[in-house]
């Protein structure tokens, strides 16, 4: 090859050359002073490999699935969306429930909407910041169903655990007791609650997932969400369809818990509420409420749910304590009074022959007459006698309080000692212990 003709190809253009000016945003500040791209990252367009059309391969726009604060918002989004949500749903099954509760002054009315609550909330926050860390419905759907089966469990177990643990703050000495078992048929029905919303977390979580999606792209200038640019979202045309259904998802599934776990636990407080305060002519049972029906108007009273059929959550034995000793028990069935009977005057006969029994007044005999009606357990028996250097006569029998079918009575000597004993359940009543306290 000529000399000639390596000076002929060394002056033909190469395509570099061709390449067309970058534009001031990649030169740096003032539009100088930074150096070209290397050419590995410049690549044409298909079709047409001309010079001029020639682009560069990366954009200095992050994408939003990486970006920081868009991921951020959507997971204050996710998180307000499981909080909104989860407060109605509490609302709507524990608030309906506490409100009928209270009207029949039963007692600790307000308990499992107290206890589940702050629950709810945290499984609530909990499945809607997970849910929100992703932008695919199925991870919406999926956290949400694992949300709703801990929400129907809740609700499930709150008529059980959550007046259990009311009762122990409110009633220290009976703490560590399960005043309200929750047996066969409240655990059938708290699995039934749990299966419920488990389904209905599905369409939970579709529904938080379009609500955030459409609040995603709300972002200011600045690439942070904005609180106008939320409420723009959130509230506007588009997104109102979709927050509309945050309330009838809350609501119409709570209703149906309420209905399957709820209202047969209250029907007994109810149906003796409705029976003394009215006198229904013609009911059964009526006849023995009758003689009550202006206590109720005269002095107050609570109500309180002493046994549950564990197999029929229908059939219940029901207290009324009046403010001024009264103390009348009724049975319910299939919401239907079956009758009531005066009971403060067996405890209180119960609790002298338990006194007579520890000072060795040979009170075992009586005891025994009592077999049907109150169970008193060896060990019980023998630390009464083992006690009795402590008691004397006179003294005075007392009932102190009641919790649920849970009733405490105390005998005071005139020595200052003080006799209490713990009573549970009905036909018969069970004495679960006593206890002798010095005087101070």
């Amino acid at each position: 090859m000529s000399p000639s003709t390596l000076d002929q190809r060394s002056a033909l253009p190469s395509a570099s050359d061709h390449r067309p000016a970058l534009p001031s945003a990649l030169l740096g500040a003032g539009g100088a002073g930074r150096a070209d791209p290397a050419p590995s990252e410049w690549r044409p367009l298909k079709g047409d490999s001309a010079p001029s059309e020639w682009r560069p391969l990366k954009s200095d726009r992050p994408s939003s699935l990486h970006d920081p604060g868009t991921r951020r918002d959507s997971q204050l989004a996710g998180l307000a969306y499981g909080l909104i949500y989860c407060l109605a749903y509490g609302l709507t099954v524990w608030g309906f429930d506490a409100l009928a509760l209270s009207r029949a002054s039963a007692e600790l009315s307000g308990a499992k909407l107290a206890a589940g609550q702050p629950l709810l909330l945290l499984v609530g926050a909990a499945a809607g910041a997970l849910a929100g860390r992703s932008t695919r419905a199925g991870a919406w759907v999926g956290a949400w169903i694992a949300g709703g089966v801990l929400i129907g469990a809740l609700a499930g177990a709150m008529p059980s655990a959550g007046m259990n643990l009311a009762t122990w703050i409110v009633g220290p000495r009976l703490r560590g007791i399960d005043i309200y078992p929750m047996g066969t048929a409240g655990t059938a029905r708290m699995a039934f609650a749990a299966a419920f919303m488990g389904c209905v977390g599905s369409a939970i979580g579709l529904a938080g997932h379009v609500l955030v999606e459409r609040v995603r792209g709300a972002r200011s200038p600045a690439g942070r969400m904005s609180g106008r640019s939320w409420a723009t979202r959130a509230w506007g045309t588009r997104a109102w369809g979709t927050l509309a259904l945050i309330l009838p998802l809350a609501a119409l599934p709570a209703l149906v818990v309420d209905e399957v776990v709820n209202r047969p636990l209250r029907a007994g407080q109810r149906t003796v509420y409705r029976a003394i305060t009215t006198n229904p002519a013609g009911g059964a049972g009526t006849e023995d409420v009758a003689t009550y029906q202006d206590l109720f108007a005269a002095t107050g009273y609570t109500l309180h749910r002493v046994g549950t059929d564990p197999e029929i959550l229908d059939r219940q034995v029901i207290d009324a304590a009046f403010d001024n000793g009264v103390v009348v028990r009724c049975r319910v069935a299939d919401q239907a009074l079956t009758g009531c009977l005066p009971i403060a005057p067996q405890f209180a006969g119960w609790m002298e022959a338990l006194v007579q029994a520890g000072l060795g007044e040979g009170a075992e005999a009586e005891l025994a007459l009592l077999a049907g009606q109150l169970y008193v357990g060896d060990d019980a028996l023998s630390w009464l006698t083992s006690q009795g250097e402590m008691m004397s006569e006179p003294y005075q029998v007392s009932r102190d309080t009641q919790h649920g079918g849970w009733v405490v009575m105390s005998a005071r000597f005139e020595s200052g000692y003080v006799l209490t004993c713990d009573f549970y359940g009905d036909a018969p009543v069970v004495l679960q212990g006593c206890e002798l306290a010095q005087p101070l």
